[in-house]
């Protein structure tokens, strides 16, 4: 069990690292303006979209990592749960938001950008599902790419 709590702590902090950088580089390529919807701190359907592309992406290699640490499925299956868990505790935070959201102003600096950023809902729970599944996935993935071949 040990095992398979570090595969799926290392998983998520592997998910972490590579959203960090994914979402850099889009913030760099999109900026405020592509990022953001007109005037405000909602986030447009273009970032939306980019989130969910880099979520799988990030979500299916700290999949494979909470396998190979964990040497089995019981890695990736509490990386899901952890991610299913974070995702409620976010929506749950957005469903408290004030839904107003503070206008937008000029040019910004990305990190206190992102801390006035507002997801919408079905964003926020969509995201959190594919990220679960993806993990499984990526768990799924490393045990056929490691399970032993036949003759052809």
């Amino acid at each position: 069990m040990g095992r398979a709590i570090g595969g799926a702590l290392v998983g998520y902090i592997v998910m972490a690292c590579v959203t960090f950088a994914a979402l850099t580089l889009a913030w760099v390529l999109l900026g405020a303006d592509r990022a953001f919807m007109p005037g405000v701190f909602d986030v447009s359907l273009t970032w939306i979209m980019v989130t969910i592309i880099v979520g799988i992406v990030a979500a299916l290699a700290g999949g494979r990592v909470a396998r190979m640490i964990a040497k089995d499925t019981a890695g990736p299956r509490l990386l899901a749960a952890l991610i299913l868990i974070i995702g409620v505790a976010s929506a749950l935070h957005i469903i408290n938001a004030d839904p107003v959201s503070p206008a937008r102003e000029g040019a910004l600096p990305m990190f206190e950008a992102i801390s006035q950023t507002r997801m919408r809902l079905w964003a926020m729970l969509l995201n959190t599902i594919v990220g679960a599944a993806s993990a499984l996935v990526g768990g799924r993935a490393m045990a056929s790419a490691s399970a032993p071949r036949g003759p052809i």
